[in-house]
Protein backbone atom coordinates (compact mmCIF):
# COMPACT_ATOMS: atom_id res chain seq x y z
CA UNK A 1 0.00 0.00 0.00
CA UNK A 2 1.54 3.69 -0.68
CA UNK A 3 0.99 6.65 1.05
CA UNK A 4 0.60 10.40 -0.70
CA UNK A 5 4.38 10.60 0.10
CA UNK A 6 4.98 7.65 -2.86
CA UNK A 7 6.77 5.55 -0.29
CA UNK A 8 5.14 2.13 0.19
CA UNK A 9 3.42 1.92 4.12
CA UNK A 10 6.53 -0.56 5.63
CA UNK A 11 8.88 2.16 4.54
CA UNK A 12 6.42 4.97 6.12
CA UNK A 13 5.87 2.71 8.95
CA UNK A 14 10.08 2.37 9.50
CA UNK A 15 10.49 5.98 8.92
CA UNK A 16 7.81 7.51 11.34
CA UNK A 17 8.96 5.17 13.99
CA UNK A 18 12.23 6.40 13.95
CA UNK A 19 11.25 9.97 13.72
CA UNK A 20 8.93 8.95 16.88
CA UNK A 21 12.33 7.37 18.30
CA UNK A 22 14.60 11.03 17.72
CA UNK A 23 11.37 13.00 19.20
CA UNK A 24 11.56 10.95 22.70
CA UNK A 25 15.27 11.59 22.72
CA UNK A 26 15.03 15.40 22.02
CA UNK A 27 11.93 15.31 24.71
CA UNK A 28 14.27 13.43 27.37
CA UNK A 29 16.68 15.91 27.32
CA UNK A 30 16.57 18.71 29.83
CA UNK A 31 16.02 22.55 29.29
CA UNK A 32 19.71 23.31 30.16
CA UNK A 33 20.87 19.96 27.81
CA UNK A 34 18.67 21.31 24.80
CA UNK A 35 19.98 24.87 25.47
CA UNK A 36 23.57 23.57 25.29
CA UNK A 37 23.23 21.89 22.38
CA UNK A 38 21.50 24.94 20.53
CA UNK A 39 24.49 26.67 21.62
CA UNK A 40 27.16 24.20 20.48
CA UNK A 41 25.35 24.04 17.04
CA UNK A 42 25.13 27.49 16.03
CA UNK A 43 28.96 27.97 17.89
CA UNK A 44 30.12 25.24 15.94
CA UNK A 45 30.25 26.65 12.47
CA UNK A 46 33.13 27.96 10.14
CA UNK A 47 31.86 31.43 10.56
CA UNK A 48 32.55 31.73 13.96
CA UNK A 49 36.25 30.88 13.37
CA UNK A 50 36.28 34.22 11.10
CA UNK A 51 34.26 36.09 13.94
CA UNK A 52 37.13 35.45 16.84
CA UNK A 53 40.06 36.20 14.22
CA UNK A 54 38.30 39.20 13.71
CA UNK A 55 37.74 39.90 17.27
CA UNK A 56 41.09 39.47 18.01
CA UNK A 57 42.73 41.37 15.24
CA UNK A 58 40.24 44.19 16.23
CA UNK A 59 41.57 43.88 20.16
CA UNK A 60 45.03 44.00 19.24
CA UNK A 61 44.51 46.71 16.59
CA UNK A 62 42.85 48.72 19.10
CA UNK A 63 45.82 48.75 21.44
CA UNK A 64 48.25 49.45 18.58
CA UNK A 65 46.69 52.30 17.72
CA UNK A 66 46.11 53.50 21.50
CA UNK A 67 49.80 53.01 22.07
CA UNK A 68 50.61 54.70 18.54
CA UNK A 69 48.71 57.84 19.80
CA UNK A 70 49.98 57.63 23.04
CA UNK A 71 47.36 56.61 25.40
CA UNK A 72 47.58 54.10 27.63
CA UNK A 73 46.85 50.21 25.96
CA UNK A 74 43.75 48.52 27.57
CA UNK A 75 46.05 45.44 27.12
CA UNK A 76 49.50 46.02 26.09
CA UNK A 77 51.16 43.17 24.75
CA UNK A 78 51.38 40.10 25.34
CA UNK A 79 47.54 40.65 25.85
CA UNK A 80 47.09 39.00 29.23
CA UNK A 81 43.33 40.27 29.25
CA UNK A 82 42.64 38.30 25.71
CA UNK A 83 44.52 35.43 26.67
CA UNK A 84 42.35 34.95 29.23
CA UNK A 85 39.51 35.62 28.06
CA UNK A 86 40.29 33.25 24.77
CA UNK A 87 41.45 30.34 27.51
CA UNK A 88 38.44 31.09 29.69
CA UNK A 89 35.96 30.57 26.37
CA UNK A 90 38.26 27.13 25.33
CA UNK A 91 37.35 26.28 28.75
CA UNK A 92 33.73 26.77 28.43
CA UNK A 93 33.69 25.25 24.76
CA UNK A 94 35.31 22.29 25.57
CA UNK A 95 33.00 21.56 28.50
CA UNK A 96 29.89 22.36 26.64
CA UNK A 97 30.87 20.16 23.58
CA UNK A 98 31.69 17.22 26.10
CA UNK A 99 28.30 17.68 27.79
CA UNK A 100 26.91 17.30 23.89
CA UNK A 101 29.09 14.42 23.43
CA UNK A 102 28.31 12.54 26.64
CA UNK A 103 23.95 13.13 25.50
CA UNK A 104 25.04 11.78 21.89
CA UNK A 105 27.26 8.82 23.09
CA UNK A 106 23.89 8.09 25.00
CA UNK A 107 21.66 8.25 22.28
CA UNK A 108 23.91 6.23 19.96
CA UNK A 109 24.43 3.75 22.57
CA UNK A 110 20.44 3.28 22.50
CA UNK A 111 20.55 3.23 19.22
CA UNK A 112 23.16 0.11 19.34
CA UNK A 113 20.98 -1.75 21.31
CA UNK A 114 18.13 -1.01 19.67
CA UNK A 115 19.93 -2.22 16.25
CA UNK A 116 21.19 -5.31 18.26
CA UNK A 117 17.90 -6.74 18.94
CA UNK A 118 16.51 -5.86 15.93
CA UNK A 119 19.08 -7.64 14.56
CA UNK A 120 18.36 -10.50 16.91
CA UNK A 121 15.24 -10.86 16.07
CA UNK A 122 15.68 -10.95 12.75
CA UNK A 123 18.34 -14.10 13.13
CA UNK A 124 15.43 -15.87 14.65
CA UNK A 125 12.60 -15.00 12.10
CA UNK A 126 15.36 -16.42 9.42
CA UNK A 127 15.98 -19.37 11.54
CA UNK A 128 12.29 -19.77 11.88
CA UNK A 129 11.80 -19.88 8.12
CA UNK A 130 14.78 -21.86 7.20
CA UNK A 131 13.30 -24.40 9.77
CA UNK A 132 9.76 -24.64 8.07
CA UNK A 133 11.34 -24.63 4.55
CA UNK A 134 13.46 -27.57 5.35
CA UNK A 135 9.94 -29.40 6.69
CA UNK A 136 8.34 -28.20 3.96
CA UNK A 137 10.72 -30.23 2.08
CA UNK A 138 10.42 -33.10 4.04
CA UNK A 139 6.81 -33.16 3.71
CA UNK A 140 6.55 -32.82 -0.21
CA UNK A 141 6.81 -36.33 -2.27
CA UNK A 142 7.71 -34.68 -5.07
CA UNK A 143 10.98 -33.15 -3.98
CA UNK A 144 13.65 -35.70 -2.80
CA UNK A 145 14.87 -35.73 0.44
CA UNK A 146 18.87 -35.12 1.31
CA UNK A 147 20.95 -34.26 4.04
CA UNK A 148 21.88 -30.17 4.24
CA UNK A 149 24.58 -29.90 6.91
CA UNK A 150 24.41 -25.97 6.27
CA UNK A 151 20.47 -25.36 6.59
CA UNK A 152 20.74 -27.52 9.47
CA UNK A 153 22.97 -24.92 11.39
CA UNK A 154 20.81 -22.11 9.97
CA UNK A 155 17.93 -23.21 11.88
CA UNK A 156 19.75 -23.05 14.84
CA UNK A 157 19.41 -19.03 15.98
CA UNK A 158 22.13 -17.12 16.68
CA UNK A 159 23.40 -17.36 20.37
CA UNK A 160 24.44 -13.91 21.03
CA UNK A 161 26.24 -14.71 24.28
CA UNK A 162 28.54 -17.63 22.50
CA UNK A 163 29.12 -15.34 19.66
CA UNK A 164 30.43 -12.56 22.19
CA UNK A 165 32.78 -15.33 24.01
CA UNK A 166 34.09 -16.43 20.63
CA UNK A 167 35.04 -12.52 19.70
CA UNK A 168 36.23 -12.13 22.79
CA UNK A 169 38.57 -14.45 22.77
CA UNK A 170 39.41 -14.58 18.90
CA UNK A 171 39.89 -10.79 18.88
CA UNK A 172 43.00 -9.11 20.10
CA UNK A 173 42.74 -6.19 22.76
CA UNK A 174 43.76 -2.80 21.89
CA UNK A 175 47.32 -2.22 22.09
CA UNK A 176 48.40 -6.13 21.76
CA UNK A 177 49.50 -7.64 18.78
CA UNK A 178 47.03 -9.92 16.75
CA UNK A 179 48.22 -13.81 17.40
CA UNK A 180 49.69 -14.16 13.75
CA UNK A 181 51.85 -11.30 14.63
CA UNK A 182 53.13 -12.80 17.59
CA UNK A 183 56.86 -14.33 17.33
Amino acid sequence: MRRDDGLPGQIDDAIESIAELERKALAAASLQQRAIERFTLAVGRPRTVWIILVVVAIWIAINGFLALNGHPQIDPPPYFWLDGALALAALLMTILILTTENRMSEIEEQRSRLHLQISMLGDRKTAKIIQLLEELRYDMPQVQNREDREAQELTLPTDPHEVAAQLEKRTPNRGELPQDEVS
